[in-house]
């Protein structure tokens, strides 16, 4: 093999790495989307305040916290598994909170520890990937106003369902009085 064909196999093989890639994480997020076991989260306001950004709605998953025998035991910033299940009214809940992906099929998500509060035994977690529901740039800011005002403290009007499969988590979408979001805009049209 002479020189040239060298270099254009080795370009190739770049080429198809550098396509590999996006495309791996392409096909994790579309096959969670399909498979993955569908839970619907409440949510509560968070104040967007970085405009860099784009164009998205921002949100805080419930629950927020979560009980545990021994708050001291979790670190800050520690990536965990939250164990889900479903409460009466058919919203997630965090059954519990562990430190490698749970064997047996549970559904489970990766979450981060905010911190923990040895007073009252619980862990704070945030839900990497979960707190972003993009849209298009005409619509985004029309979304976020009555996001925010359907989900003041006195008025608890939205949440998203959210696909899991795996340890991974794919928003599905985002409702307003039980309306998918983007139905509850074209019907509120000022």
């Amino acid at each position: 093999m002479n020189r040239r064909n060298l270099l254009l196999l080795a370009f190739a093989a770049a080429v198809a790495a550098q396509l590999a890639v996006p495309a791996w994480m392409i096909a994790g997020r579309e096959l969670t989307m399909r498979a993955g076991k569908l839970f619907k989260f409440k949510t509560r306001p968070v104040d967007p305040v970085d405009a860099f950004r784009g164009r998205y709605v921002w949100l805080g998953l419930e629950p927020g916290a979560v009980m545990v025998p021994d708050a001291k035991k979790w670190r800050t910033n520690q990536k965990v598994f939250a164990v889900l299940g479903t409460d009466s009214n058919g919203f997630a809940m965090v059954n519990r909170l562990e430190r490698a992906m749970p064997a047996g099929g549970e559904a489970s998500v990766k979450v981060r520890v905010l911190w923990s509060d040895i007073y009252k035994n619980e862990v704070r977690i945030g839900w990497p990937g979960l707190d972003r529901y993009y849209m298009t740039e005409k619509k985004a800011p029309e979304a976020e106003k009555a996001y925010w005002d359907h989900n003041v403290r006195t008025n608890r009007g939205c949440h998203v369902t959210v696909r899991v499969r795996g340890g991974s988590a794919v928003i599905e979408n985002l409702f307003i009085e039980d309306k998918p979001v983007s139905d509850w805009l074209n019907e509120n049209k000022k």
